[in-house]
């Protein structure tokens, strides 16, 4: 009978020299022998026991059940018929996770492609742009789940709202309609649905947005040169609702 050193018992159980230890020092395999040097020796009991060990554990049970299922034989099938419950449980949840996917899968999603026919060909660069500034912000995160599940027509819909709330913005601009008015107010409330559709907005955040709009004339040309009076329009409502427009901040 050969006895093995922890480094051969290791490799040939498949499992780390430090696992070994592990199960020494709680008590479930200790090495039959040990050296006058105090190094381990497991004899080919010690590896049996490690085999049925690996075996209880590839069937999900923990270390201290499985150290009473090997001292105590007889509480074998007790636990064995318990884990056989949970593994029945856990096959049900994976069945109901693949169904989701499945029906996730199933729908009409989106392509790359067909985002660029909606939004343009500078679609990717802008996106790559804004995943730069603000792909570690949970509303970036909460954006890419919402359009994760939107299909081709949820996204022709949201640009002809934009479109459509362009033309009301010019509109009321031409006519003269005064910030903090009726009108005003429910324009600047039509904004903040819009971007609400993508994530939480607050309306502090609206107005640092729209403060990004006037200083940047890509969005500027995005509201077709009317970023400045919906500015006006967004901070006066702000302003009845209690924001501080001296200290904004993002929240």
């Amino acid at each position: 009978m050969t006895d093995r050193t922890i480094g051969e018992a290791a490799e040939l159980l498949g499992v780390t020299t430090r696992t070994l230890r592990h199960w020494d020092s709680i008590g479930l395999l200790q090495p039959s022998w040990r050296t006058t040097t105090d190094y381990r020796l497991y004899t080919e009991d010690d590896v049996e026991r490690a085999l049925q060990i690996l075996i209880y554990r590839a069937a999900g049970i923990g270390l201290k059940d499985i150290a009473e299922v090997l001292d105590q034989p007889d509480s074998a099938n007790q636990h064995l018929r318990r884990q056989r419950e949970l593994l029945v449980e856990q096959i049900g949840q994976l069945h109901r996770m693949v169904r989701a996917v499945d029906e996730i899968l199933g729908k009409d999603a989106i392509s790359v492609k067909e985002k660029i026919e909606i939004f343009g060909e500078d679609l990717p660069k802008y996106q790559e742009e804004a995943f730069q500034r603000w792909g570690d912000t949970p509303e970036w995160k909460e954006s890419q789940k919402i359009q994760e599940k939107m299909t081709k027509e949820d996204f022709q819909r949201a640009k002809d709202e934009h479109e459509g709330f362009v033309e009301k913005l010019i509109d009321a601009s031409l006519r003269g309609i005064a910030p903090g008015s009726a009108e005003g107010n429910e324009l600047a409330l039509a904004h903040r649905a819009s971007i609400g559709q993508w994530y939480t907005v607050s309306a502090n955040k609206q107005v640092i947005l729209a403060r990004m709009y006037v200083e940047d004339e890509r969005f500027n040309e995005t509201y077709k040169g009317h970023a400045s009076y919906l500015l006006t329009l967004i901070e006066a409502l702000a302003q009845v609702e209690g924001v501080d427009l001296e200290n904004v901040e993002w929240e």
